[in-house]
């Protein structure tokens, strides 16, 4: 039986009428006619097993589970998959990785009313992927549509022989029969699509289209997808309408595009640097910008990215934006942002560039994020918008700061300028400084890493930190497969990516309310310093002295608070300080005495006997004839 329902799909549908449509919304329905599919008939009819010995790769993938138990609603589940919240599918459901975001999964789950389900979940990938990662997607058994010819035809006979399968079902495509009006559109001079066909034609472009056409290749892409049997979302379109849509995109991918998936998150990075110091650069990089400079190697690329995605789901959040995606545009000098128009959403970063050629004005005008700007382009300037995050990345530093200890929690101001001062090659010190009030500064080294604030003052203080050995590394570990799989051209998520975007989220919320507290920026940048400074210096618990007499209570775990009895109790040979009594030498003159003075009875010392060597070496007292007599003699 294997591949015959798929054979009577495509003699059914395969022709020139049908084309299958990506919907906007998801469609949901219920089939329980008799006449229907079972699932068990439609993986004989319609798919194959994924064998990586035989399947290289796909871009369909049926995920099947046949005589599961009961685990939940199924109307529950398929909402949970309309909205694409797929990490809230039940256990036994959900997918070990998450799929991209640009993919789409459909559902059908079929009660046998004996307590158990037959589900399948189809992933429809916007790309071909590897049979491994594929196999990394599924939780059940996976599938994949049996090979026939004819692409086009096995889209139509796979969504004809979906919607024959009987349970619940969540889809976002649908296959539609052309009308005999459809098939001469491109030579009507009254086409007007509906709102959904021109938007899934656009959307079509934006994925598919060729950039380039040099070779015709744009202009081949064109012809071939605006014939009437294509089966594409733009059949029967006017040329010139999808021409000027094409060349559209390939106007606004000329410099730097942005980019919208990244796999990693705020619990992504480096823990001391996640609970430590993030939670109070957060609400800055609002206001100002960021510069990580120093070893190659160390993580920069990736947490610059991760922190510009924190802060883009931010501002999508915050202003309501609406379909907005959050991410970054990424290039090497300031003409690369020139060609789009800036989002708030969008972040710029500036990955090493030549300090040579990047002007001092230019760069204290990307760093300026709490105003609208411009830096200069090769024919025009490129536009900066207000709140944008914005960030510089280099590996020009100098040499290791001399003279620093390995307890040291801070480092002399003028030896940071000259850390940085490949970077700003031979500019002047107020130009640098200008810089550096405007961004925080993060700079790596072989021993250290130093965090500066924004401040404008030469003395500003600068946080030597080396805990957790963060100047080596800023990626955790548990998720550098992830982020080597992105490398690799496959943007995987993990199951708890989700809810470490929410406390992400959460933890800048509360954070910006909490530098809102603080009259001005200035006052919460103090705060902070204060906390890096108390966070970094290592504290030190003294034991009671063995004459202190014994605390009432027993000292709760984790108080730091010293003993309040070390150094004050009696002792022999202790003596009060307070109870010498030391003589004006120009009141008195009379002639000093090596020796040393009796101990008066005050009520600190009163009590305390002497010891021996002290009792030899005291002077007796002498009476007024004696002192007089005396005072004679030396005359």
């Amino acid at each position: 039986m294997t591949g015959k329902i798929m054979d009577e799909g495509i003699a059914s549908v395969g022709g020139r009428n049908f084309q299958v449509r990506m919907l906007a919304e998801p469609d949901v329905f219920t089939k329980d006619s008799a006449d229907q599919f079972s699932i068990p008939d439609f993986l004989a009819g319609v798919c194959r097993p994924l064998d990586t010995k035989d399947v290289k790769s796909a871009s369909v993938i049926v995920d099947a589970h046949v005589g599961i138990t009961e685990c939940g609603s199924a109307n529950t589940i398929g909402n949970h998959v309309a909205i694409g919240d797929l990490g809230q599918l039940p256990l036994p459901l959900r997918f070990p990785t998450i799929p991209p975001e640009t993919s789409k999964v459909d559902i059908i789950i079929q009660n046998m009313s004996d307590g158990c389900w037959n589900v399948i979940k189809v992933i429809y990938l916007e790309k071909s992927i590897s049979s491994a990662a594929a196999l990394s997607m599924c939780s059940g058994k996976p599938f994949v549509p049996v090979f026939r010819n004819g692409p086009h035809a096995i889209k139509k006979a796979f969504q004809w022989a979906l919607a024959r399968v009987r349970g619940h079902h969540v889809h976002w495509h649908k296959l539609e029969d052309k009308s005999q009006d459809t098939l001469h559109k491109s030579s009507s001079n009254l086409w007007s699509p509906e709102n959904d066909e021109l938007a899934e034609g656009i959307r079509y472009i934006n994925t598919f289209a060729p950039d380039c056409d040099a070779l015709n290749q744009q202009t081949y892409w064109i012809l071939t997808n605006i014939k009437p049997d294509s089966g594409t979302p733009l059949a029967g379109w006017p040329e010139i309408k999808v021409r000027s849509m094409c060349q559209n995109k390939s106007r606004g991918v000329s410099g730097s595009v942005p980019m919208t998936e990244f796999p990693l998150t705020t619990s992504s990075l480096n823990v001391t640097f996640a609970e430590h110091i993030l939670p109070l650069v957060y609400p800055l990089l609002l206001s100002a910008a960021i510069i990580m400079v120093g070893n190659p190697g160390v993580g920069k690329t990736p947490a610059i990215i991760a922190m510009a995605m924190a802060i883009g789901r931010y501002h999508v959040r915050r202003l309501g934006l609406h379909g907005a995606k959050p991410g970054w545009r990424r290039g090497k000098s300031l003409d690369n942002f020139r060609q789009r128009s800036p989002q708030i959403q969008e972040a710029l970063f500036l990955d090493d560039p030549s300090g040579r050629r990047l002007d001092m004005a230019d760069l204290k005008s990307f760093v300026t994020t709490d105003e609208d700007g411009t830096v200069s382009g090769r024919y025009n300037d490129a536009r900066l918008t207000r709140n944008q995050f914005r960030a510089l990345a280099s590996n020009d530093t100098g040499d290791e700061p001399a003279g620093v200890l390995p307890a040291d929690t801070t480092l002399d101001p003028e030896a940071f300028i000259k850390l940085l001062g490949p970077l700003f090659a031979d500019a002047h010190k107020k130009d640098i400084l200008a810089v550096l009030k405007r961004c925080t500064t993060f700079a790596f080294t072989d021993s250290a890493l130093y965090l500066r604030l924004p401040s404008e003052r030469p003395d500003a203080i600068v946080h030597r930190i080396s805990k957790g050995d963060i100047q080596k590394d800023l990626l955790a570990e548990k998720d550098k497969p992830h982020y080597n799989t992105y490398k690799n051209g496959l943007t995987v998520y993990t199951a708890t990516y989700a809810a470490e975007v929410e406390r992400e989220q959460a933890m800048i919320d509360e954070r910006a309310d909490y530098m809102a507290s603080f009259p001005n920026v200035k006052n919460y940048i103090q705060d902070c310093n204060n906390t890096l400074q108390t966070w970094l210096r290592p504290v030190r618990v003294l034991p009671d002295s063995p004459e202190s007499p014994q605390q009432t209570g027993e000292q709760a775990a984790g108080d730091l608070r010293l003993s309040l009895y070390i150094g004050t109790g009696p002792k022999p040979n202790r003596v009060d300080r307070a109870s010498f009594n030391i003589p004006n030498p120009s009141a008195s003159k009379a002639r000093r005495i090596r020796g040393k003075s009796p101990v008066p009875e005050t009520a600190s010392a009163s009590s305390a006997p002497l010891c021996p060597d002290e009792q030899e070496t005291l002077v007796r007292a002498m009476d007024p004839d004696e002192e007089a007599a005396l005072a004679m003699h030396d005359q």
